[in-house]
């Protein structure tokens, strides 16, 4: 009895406060809405439009049972909110009973989706677009393989959502996404002010035949408002249809690589441009926003929409995506390839230009060799003529040439045709920007220089598909090389440089060229001042170094021939007089100032600081530094045998020639002149120079500039560099070139706004060329990319100026058509004001028309006759509203009903927005 007793004392406690997963999934989404402060009124009913706006999304996880789904907000944020009249924004409100005239306030969702402001918007969401509303919330999968497709579970998210946002008062309408993502088919509610609106969506594939018309359309409509509509109830609708263009005439970039008469590239401008057209479709939209059912029919018998005759146009246009543009492709090479350092050896093989190895020894000669005897005259065979060349005589060993000989031969002749010196001048593009500067800031080289059009040809050999651009740069490097020796030897002027030493503001690349200019300057010099003077007069001293010669004033002749007789006096020095005789103090000629490069400033910089501190470096420092002084000293010891040091000061320094002022003892002031206080400090070097100077003419000194030792060393310090590294000394000329090819296309669009990416663009340069290694190749990559957006952009407004650029427009009518064209490149589509009557609407409609064959019945000769048709809308879009009292239509409340449709070749949609009482049914 104990246990039985027991047994009936225990008993089960159930609680029934424990949350199931479907209450906690509700909860959840109120904890969101709260969150999100949709929980509360909403803040203003104004009328605004989409076009001027952002859209905004966030959105939240969620559980419920064995499904993770995700709630998203969507929100149009307008910085400044329009507010229209009611009158304005809804007249199609026509009845009695109008929407507007209620005491109550409706959501404003249900407000949008009467108002017209905002039909057909060009850039919105799926459900924007479909039911003009400005927010809503979507609850969907988390994952594409959970699709919601069966209606038990779609139902159960749907009531869900309605009891979330019936507790929390949110007036945002919520949407269910049901079927695979693609379809893009949603089913939702919304509440509030005691209404309730349902959204539902029908995808088919292909239109019902009955239902392809306006007519069809109406009837579907009325059958979902239901049997009692009144006889005041008016349908207004809103009509639009697209049509696409796809195949027009190509109007493919016209800065592409050409091609000579023999086919082959013509490698002498930077490639623009794209081979293909950006623009993909063209699209034009009419629009007939608002009428009355009855004033129009559209059925299989009668159409009365006539594109001509809509008062809406818009254009808009389909463009490639990551459309490859020339220009930025052939930089973005151009930098991978700077990067390599292969030699031209290994990338052309071992060159032999003879079958004589003596001859052979004496082409390759030891460069010690060609620096000790600079005069000696060698010839160089370049590639090109060697592989054209058919003889035994020569013989190259490459197997396949990396570029035809004819090619190769134009790009030579194309670097070093005979033209005039240049000259510091602006830029023939853009002439309000200081050409000078940019090159100074960015190391370059003058416009259509030798230099600028080396690497114009490197560059665009970088452009050409199916070659080997490494390989063909080795091959063009080579030939310049030979054909640079060339012109040193034959005494022949290098084309396309400044004359004169080098100029220090442009590239070091340039500067080794300017001084192989010099070099031959000072060849032809030499050997005309030499010229009819005996041999003796080019003799060498037993070092090997060659003497100056140059032809001096004759010297008077004097009885006594064991006095120092004045040699290579230039001029006189003014009045002056030598301090110590009443002498005129000549000017003597001089040795000039030997020029020097970048790379020489460095090296003796270099040499200098390596020397150290001490007496003895300092010493040495002070004597390598003194060579011109020296020269200059005797030089003046010649000219002026019974000068002094305080005379050479007068002519070399006057500023260390002081003059200062003396009273004497009887008042009177008395001017003297004495060498300034650093000329007089013990152990001054001009002092010991002076006294180890010789009374020497110019023509009897060693050479201070050696143009065969200069000559030999740029030449083989340019032959050193391998093809990479040659491109990487000359990317900075390179960002010229291609800023200078931008300008002129911008230039050329006539676009006053597009200077702004030129400008950007050299401050890119800029950045690359001072930029450190370890950023050097993401600031590379920065430059190429904002290239290609710039190059694309112009490619596109080019297109676009091709298509719908009228024939014959004046200055104001092409300032319009360029900002409208501008526009078109950040809208996805643009009004066209006066639609088919304007200049833009008549070059339209010769596009989208078609020609058709009609027989004309007119006579019995059947003749045909050709009729422009405009062609098929690619699709359809019918907005069709009413307002009325559902499900009551004597009880019930007016309520927004809404329709919207669309039809195209393949797809056919209905999205139905409609709305019922829920407080007098």
């Amino acid at each position: 009895m104990a246990n039985v007793n027991e047994d009936e004392d225990i008993f089960e406690i159930v609680d029934y406060t424990t949350a199931s997963d479907w209450e906690r999934f509700i909860a959840r989404i109120e904890e969101i809405l709260s969150e999100w402060k949709l929980n509360g009124p909403e803040m203003s009913n104004n009328e605004i439009d989409f076009a001027d706006g952002k859209w905004n999304e966030r959105d939240e996880t969620l559980e419920f049972g064995e499904y993770s789904y995700v709630l998203t907000h969507f929100s149009l944020q307008i910085q400044e909110a329009v507010t229209v009249p009611p009158t304005e924004s809804n007249p199609q409100m026509t009845s009695s009973t109008s929407f507007e005239k209620q005491t109550f306030i409706p959501p404003r969702a249900m407000a949008d989706m009467m108002s017209r402001r905002n039909d057909f918007p060009s850039r919105s969401p799926y459900l924007s677009h479909w039911y003009g509303l400005r927010e809503f919330l979507i609850l969907s999968p988390k994952r594409n393989n959970d699709a919601i497709t069966h209606e038990d579970r779609a139902n159960l998210l749907l009531s869900s959502a309605a009891i979330a946002v019936s507790n929390v008062g949110c007036n945002v309408p919520i949407f269910i996404r049901v079927q695979h993502e693609w379809r893009n088919m949603f089913i939702g509610l919304c509440e509030g002010s005691g209404l309730r609106t349902h959204f539902n969506i029908c995808h088919l594939k292909n239109a019902p035949y009955q239902h392809r018309h306006l007519s069809g359309l109406l009837e579907i409509f009325k059958s979902k408002l239901g049997s009692n509509i009144s006889n005041d109830t008016v349908v207004m609708v809103a009509v639009r249809f697209t049509y696409v263009l796809k195949e027009f005439e190509s109007t493919i970039s016209r800065q592409i690589l050409p091609r000579d008469e023999s086919g082959m590239p013509v490698l002498t401008e930077l490639p623009f441009g794209s081979l293909y057209d950006p623009v993909s479709g063209l699209h034009l939209s009419c629009t007939w926003p608002l009428f009355s059912e009855e004033l129009v029919t559209e059925n299989d018998d009668c159409n009365d929409f006539d594109p001509l005759l809509s008062q809406q146009w818009a254009i808009g246009v389909t463009l490639l995506d990551d459309l490859p543009v020339l220009l930025g492709e052939t930089v973005q090479e151009y930098f991978k390839l700077s990067t390599q350092r292969e030699s031209i050896e290994q990338l052309l093989g071992k060159i032999q230009t003879s079958d004589d190895p003596s001859n052979n020894s004496m082409n390759m000669a030891d460069p010690i060799k060609r620096i000790s005897d600079s005069r000696t005259q060698q010839y160089w065979t370049s590639i090109s003529s060697s592989i054209s060349n058919t003889t035994n005589k020569l013989r190259v060993n490459i197997f396949n040439p990396p570029l035809p000989p004819s090619v190769v031969e134009k790009i030579i002749a194309y670097l070093f045709n005979e033209r005039s010196n240049l000259d510091r001048q602006r830029s023939i593009v853009d002439e309000s920007l200081d050409n000078t500067e940019r090159i100074r800031q960015l190391k370059s080289v003058p416009k259509d220089s030798f230099v600028y059009r080396l690497v114009v040809c490197l560059a665009s050999i970088c452009s050409l598909p199916s070659y080997n651009h490494l390989r063909s740069i080795a091959h063009i490097w080579h030939d310049v090389i030979q054909e640079l020796r060339t012109h040193w030897e034959t005494g022949t002027y290098i084309p396309g440089l400044e004359s004169g030493s080098p100029n220090l503001s442009y590239s070091k690349f340039y500067h080794n060229l300017q001084m192989l200019n010099c070099c031959i300057e000072h060849r032809l010099r030499h050997q005309n001042d030499t010229t009819g003077v005996d041999d003796q007069s080019g003799e060498q001293d037993e070092d090997g170094d060659e003497f100056f010669e140059c032809s001096s004033v004759p010297a008077s002749s004097k009885a006594n021939t064991s006095e120092l007789q004045p040699e290579g006096r230039l001029k006189p020095c003014g009045d002056l007089k030598l301090l110590n005789s009443n002498e005129i103090l000549y000017i003597p000629v001089t040795q000039e100032c030997p020029p020097v490069t970048e790379d020489m400033l460095d090296e003796q910089t270099t040499v200098l600081t390596n020397l150290g501190s001490s007496e003895e470096a300092t010493l040495l420092r002070a004597k390598m530094q003194s060579r011109s002084l020296l020269s200059d000293m005797e030089s003046f010891k010649a000219a002026n045998p019974l000068g002094t040091m305080e005379d050479f000061v007068r002519w070399y320094s006057p500023r260390d020639w002081v003059e200062t002022e003396e009273v004497d003892n009887d008042g009177n002031i008395q001017k003297r002149y004495a060498l300034s206080l650093r000329m007089q400090l013990p152990d001054n070097l001009w002092t010991e120079v002076w006294q180890q100077a010789r009374p020497v003419p110019v023509r009897r000194q060693k050479r201070l500039f050696d143009d065969g030792k200069e000559a030999e060393k740029i030449l083989q310090k340019l032959s050193s560099l391998t093809p990479g590294e040659v491109l990487e000394q000359l990317i900075p000329v390179l960002l010229h070139t291609v800023y200078d090819r931008v300008n002129k296309e911008v230039y050329d669009m006539e676009d006053a706004n597009a200077s702004a990416l030129v400008e950007t663009l050299y401050n890119k340069s800029l950045q690359v060329v001072k930029g450190k290694d370890e950023r050097k190749m993401k600031l590379q990559q920065d430059y190429v990319d904002y290239l290609t957006t710039i190059e694309q952009y112009i490619c596109r407004f080019q297109s676009f100026k091709q298509k719908l650029f009228p024939s014959d427009l004046d200055h104001h009518e092409k300032e319009n058509m360029i900002e409208f064209i501008t526009e078109l490149h950040t809208r996805p589509e643009m009004p066209v004001k006066d639609a088919a009557s304007s200049r833009l609407g008549k070059q339209l409609v010769s596009m989208f028309t078609i020609s058709k064959p009609s027989t004309s019945q007119a006579d019995n000769s059947n003749t045909p006759e050709v009729k422009n048709q405009f062609m098929t809308p690619a699709g359809k879009e019918y907005i069709l509203r009413a307002s009325l009292g559902r499900p009551s239509q004597s009880r019930s409340r007016p309520s927004p009903q809404r329709m919207y449709c669309m039809l195209a070749q393949d797809e056919f949609r209905l999205c139905g927005a409609f709305s019922e009482d829920t407080t007098f049914f």
